[in-house]
């Protein structure tokens, strides 16, 4: 069959940098997986975007569907036709359904007898026809955070659209979408193209665009951005300050970009490099320059969307704009130090943290509570001093200039006018760091105390969030208590810290003046929840996080030194068979349990009782290794006591061989029921190995 080429290119006002790459690939998929539905499977697919446009290059899409036949299914022979072969009230109302003759209605024999049976034959739509209706839809299916209306049918986009180019075998495909109609017409950069551009195909919209000052490929304007940041930085005498968000951002910002090097006044220098980096990244979106020591270099490294700056009119209009911002950075520097942070802290009552949760100045106080226990628990007793004296100051740059103009600030600025006060490294740097880790790839403080005041920070978001019923679900988190959750863990990982989630749960939400009740059990879920989602991110298989889970996760440290053990030990041989017998000793044991009538087996088997020689092998397998497998346990040395487990092998693979556990003989079958209940015990107190999947021929 026929093939060729399909192109759309979507025209828009700029969609922000954080959206545009999504929708493209929203956009992409949408219309490759309409087209496989309707019968027009596509070939090599080419993505291409910038901030004001969308490209989608299809090879090898069929010009037509492929004809189809369909066969239908009618009433039984017997049921369609009476003993003298006359066609009953079901034949001619099969036949009347389907719109044909009797005549054309055929029979045919399946294992359940004979059937009345009608093949349609649908012969394929061109597909121009087709694309005229899927490519509107896919556009109009195009996700975005938010939307506008901006056409008289009131159509909803990110940004209102332009102009749709839509090109099959280099022919238009024609379609309105709201008030814009298909074309090979495309336009240029706003400022230095042209604004009508016939195109005839992928390689001539791409060629004709670059003659137009767009690089429609944003692999090849990142290219060129991290190419010429490396050569500006270097002609100042120094490196780049790397920044790949920023660098992603730049990208899909600019449609011609290059590099500006600008300078500013060495005098604001003296501000902290956090502020002065944070300036120019954020507000700006400047790239940072360091010395070899690390330190910055007084000038910036700005993406313009021209492919130069002959007159250095755009340099010195960056240069102009960042001399402002600095200088408000330094007027806040001062202005913000006439006032202590502990002086400021009575400002909290009037900021709002949650409505129903209260003010940030409630917060402090409920995490100033919830300090003492959580130190204690943790053996960190030492560290309860510099803890309070972190808490009665850790929000208080919320009032502050600074960070109401620089909110990404928030935290380091608290830790920068500390530091400025006089408290000590380990008081200011947890005020510092008390927003880490920011996600599961981030670091955590750095400190133990910064590590406490974060875990605090956050369970009394988390638990807070609970209590008043502000749950995480799909279609919204917005006080991103998932985030809160898998810090709170990440920060216990990291840190090697144990603790009860259990217990600091119950403390929090006292602290919020509730009971645990059932709020506590759904913050149970949620945290195991967060824990699986941890672990399989980390890279574990799931069978092995739903036995260590199934042991208990109370303790998420314990959990995953339980999960390393695990991983660690399922490649061998004597424990993955163990792991195999092992189903048959759950079951058994559930079996059991369900059995009517049946009372609870004795906790301990007695010996006296075990009849039969394999049975007694295991008794004296699991008496040798259980004290040995408690000191393991005990020394967290979860490896040594899966190897103890696993060198039980041999006892249970005879003791399945030569033993029935459901004997007629109750007292038997109930001492046999408590000596594998005995045996679960002391593994599932590492983890469930039930769970194991065990490949067949293992």
């Amino acid at each position: 069959m026929k093939k060729s080429e399909l192109v759309v290119e979507l025209g828009m006002e700029e969609i922000p940098a954080s959206m545009i790459a999504d929708a493209a690939e929203q956009f992409a998929g949408l219309l490759g997986r309409a087209l496989e539905e309707h019968r027009l499977p596509a070939g090599e697919r080419t993505l291409w975007y910038t901030p004001r446009r969308i490209i989608l290059g299809l090879e090898d899409v069929p010009v037509r569907q492929g004809d189809l036949e369909e066969t239908i299914m009618g009433p039984p022979r017997r049921v369609a036709y009476d003993a003298a072969g006359n066609p009953t009230r079901a034949a001619l109302a099969f036949a009347e359904k389907n719109g044909v003759p009797l005549a054309k209605i055929g029979v045919v024999a399946t294992p359940k007898g004979e059937y009345l049976s009608l093949v349609r034959r649908m012969r394929g739509e061109p597909a121009v026809r087709i694309l005229q209706r899927l490519i509107p839809d896919a556009i109009g299916a195009i996700q975005f955070p938010k939307t506008m209306h901006w056409s008289p049918d009131r159509f909803r986009f990110a940004r209102p659209v332009r102009w749709i180019v839509a090109l099959f075998g280099g022919r238009v495909v024609k379609f309105r979408l709201a008030d814009v109609v298909s074309s090979r017409i495309t336009s240029g950069h706003r400022f230095l193209g042209r604004s009508r551009i016939a195109v005839h195909s992928l390689a001539s919209l791409r060629e004709e665009l670059e003659r137009s000052a767009v690089l429609v490929d944003p692999a090849e304007r990142r290219e060129r951005i991290e190419s010429e940041l490396a050569a500006r930085a270097a002609e100042a005498g120094g490196r780049l300050l790397e920044d790949r968000a920023l660098l992603e951002t730049v990208v899909n910002l600019n449609e011609a970009p290059s590099v500006v090097r600008g300078d500013f006044e060495e005098r604001f220098l003296s501000l902290p490099q956090e502020i002065l980096i944070t300036v120019m990244r954020e507000h700006q979106k400047y790239f940072s320059v360091l010395d070899a020591e690390g330190r910055l270099l007084p000038c910036f490294l700005a993406v313009v969307n021209r492919f130069s700056d002959p007159g250095g009119e755009i340099r010195s209009g960056h240069e102009r704009v960042l001399r402002a911002r600095l200088a408000d950075a330094a007027f806040f520097w001062e202005t913000d130090r006439r006032q202590t942070l502990e002086e400021r802290a009575p400002s909290l009552k009037n900021v709002l943290f949650q409505e129903k949760l209260g003010s940030y100045d409630e917060k402090t106080r409920r995490v100033l509570e919830l300090l003492p226990r959580l130190a204690e628990a943790l053996g960190r007793g030492e560290c309860l001093a510099d803890l309070r004296a972190a808490a009665r100051i850790y929000k208080c740059d919320l009032v502050t200039e600074m960070v109401k103009e620089f909110t990404d600030l928030q935290g380091v600025v608290g830790g920068l006018y500390a530091r400025a006060e006089g408290y000590p490294e380990t008081v200011w740097r947890a005020v510092y760091e008390q927003y880490l880790p920011k996600s599961t790839a981030s670091p955590s403080p750095s400190t133990v105390t910064g590590a406490i005041l974060a875990l605090a920070d956050r369970l009394d978001t988390v638990t807070g969030c609970f209590s008043i019923g502000l749950v995480p679900s799909g279609s919204g988190d917005p006080f991103a208590v998932r985030r809160q959750g898998n810090g709170i863990l990440k920060i216990l990982f990291d840190h090697r810290l144990s603790l009860s989630l259990g217990q600091a749960i119950g403390w929090s939400l006292a602290a919020h003046g509730r009971g645990a009740g059932d709020t506590a059990a759904e913050l149970g879920r949620f945290f195991e929840g967060r824990l699986r989602f941890l672990f399989e991110e980390m890279g574990f298989a799931y069978d092995c996080v739903n036995a260590v889970l199934a042991a208990g996760w109370d303790d998420p440290l314990d959990a995953l030194d339980r999960l390393r053990a695990l991983e660690e030990m399922r490649r061998e041989t004597d424990f993955l068979s163990l792991a195999s017998n092992f189903k048959r000793v759950a079951n058994i044991l559930a079996k059991a349990g369900d059995e009517a009538g049946e009372p609870d087996s004795p906790a301990e088997p007695e010996e006296s009782l075990l009849a039969e020689g394999a049975e007694r092998d295991l008794y004296r397998s699991l008496l040798g290794i259980r004290p040995e497998a408690d000191e393991a346990r005990r020394r967290h040395d979860y490896v040594r006591a899966l190897r103890l487990f696993a060198s039980m092998r041999a006892a249970v693979d005879a003791f399945f061989t030569d033993v029935m556990v459901m004997t007629e003989d109750r007292a038997i079958r109930r001492n046999r029921i408590a000596l594998l209940a005995s045996i679960s015990r002391l593994f599932n107190s590492v983890a469930d190995i039930s769970r194991i999947v065990v490949e067949k021929g293992t």
